[in-house]
């Protein structure tokens, strides 16, 4: 009977201190894959370089319809957050479409992007990002990973994370703003 007590013992106690330790607050945030990142010309840059700001790690293929769609708005918040954030557009096309890039971009409306090559779509789901286009990763300034979106992204969600994580507070639409001057009238 005293062994069974502490075998019981010894079982509660064990519940009740490996989730304490998986799930404790003082876990740091995981860190950025480590990724080749290329320019177009060849040149080879890391996420270190970018340390000390907000970034906006998406990654998207001339063929995704989802991908030409949040181009627009991707490129609007690379302007508004312009000394805050970095918005690095990583393709994951074929090496032989890389001269359909930058036009993809310019079209999108998106040319303020920082246009990046390398990754592929397998190396999206070695990072637990899924294999679905487009696929995001948000890091923090301290170059943290602070979240991740596996498909589009939504305009009122994208401005919300980055009015959080850059301290900036998020612009209302037009139509809200419009709205609220004929209001104060």
């Amino acid at each position: 009977m005293y062994r069974v007590i502490s075998l019981l013992s010894l079982f509660i106690l064990t519940l009740t201190i490996i989730p304490a330790a998986q799930t404790s607050p003082s876990t740091p945030p995981d860190l950025p894959p480590k990724m080749d990142l290329q320019d177009l010309k060849g040149g080879h840059h890391t996420l270190d370089e970018y340390k000390g700001k907000v970034i906006v790690l998406n990654f998207w293929a001339t063929y995704c319809v989802p991908c030409a769609t949040e181009m627009p708005m991707l490129g609007q918040m690379q302007k508004r957050y312009k000394n805050k954030i970095v918005v690095l557009a990583v393709s994951v096309d074929d090496e032989l479409d890389r001269a359909k890039l930058q036009p993809f971009l310019h079209k999108h409306q998106a040319d303020d992007l920082t246009l990046l090559v390398g990754p592929s779509v397998v190396d999206l789901s070695d990072w637990k990002m899924g294999d679905a286009l487009p696929a995001t990763l948000f890091i923090d300034a301290e170059g943290k990973v602070a979240g991740k979106v596996a498909g589009a992204l939504k305009r009122p969600d994208l401005e919300k994370r980055l009015a959080e994580m850059t301290g900036m507070p998020a612009e209302r639409p037009a139509k809200e703003n419009a709205r609220k001057n004929a209001s104060d009238k």
